[in-house]
């Protein structure tokens, strides 16, 4: 049974490479964000909770967290194993984690500071639906129009150069280091996530021999 974690830095392709793999293996992939949106969107008691506390602003706690993720884990597809993109970010929620289960793996996909604020920069978002392009990778059809529902295309405030220069000083201090616990476990597999994602995905799948 596989029960991945896959962590590292932002736009080093954490949720591409969990849909994929849970595409090749036959089971869900979630991250917390969206087990948190999801919670808000179905107005769940603790979705009501949760989005009361965004709504000044503020980031959902670590128990509320780990109580979306313990509701998910429960459902009848995660029974024969799961990919969790994204969590834990900090050794708190590693510790909590800790006492939900036991990865088979922990995969730290590796990408330099300058690649990272390279990758996001260039993001721009629908601000309609969401939608992501990205100017060099995945241009749209028409500069600044979104592709699905014609929607305007911003650049979100956390993706300028240096707000991603400040988010990766957050990952560096407080993700990071949770290598070395999961190294200490011994599931850890370090993977190179520069080139394709067809390359880096052939990575993954040889560390984890799926």
């Amino acid at each position: 049974m596989y029960k991945i974690l896959i962590f590292g830095p932002q736009g080093a392709g954490k949720g591409t490479q969990a849909e994929r793999l849970s595409r090749r293996l036959g089971i869900p992939a979630m991250s917390m964000g969206q087990l948190l949106r999801d919670e808000v969107a179905q107005q769940t008691e603790l979705g009501k909770k949760i989005q009361a506390i965004m709504a000044t602003g503020k980031l959902a706690s670590d128990e509320d967290a780990l109580q979306a993720l313990r509701a998910r884990l429960q459902k009848p597809d995660a029974v024969d194993g799961y990919i969790i993109d994204g969590y834990p970010r900090n050794p708190i929620q590693f510790d909590v984690f800790k006492t939900l289960d036991t990865p088979t793996h922990a995969i730290l996909l590796e990408l330099p500071d300058d690649e990272v604020v390279e990758r996001l920069s260039g993001r721009r978002t629908c601000k309609n639906c969401g939608t992501v392009f990205h100017m060099q990778y995945r241009p749209s059809k028409v500069e600044g129009i979104c592709d699905a529902c014609g929607g305007p295309l911003v650049q979100r405030e956390d993706e300028t150069p240096d707000a991603l220069r400040q988010r990766l000083g957050i990952y560096r201090r407080d993700t990071a280091p949770l290598a070395d616990a999961f190294q200490a476990m011994g599931v850890l597999h370090r993977i190179d996530g520069r080139g394709t994602m067809e390359e880096v995905e052939d990575r993954i799948k040889q560390a984890v021999g799926a």
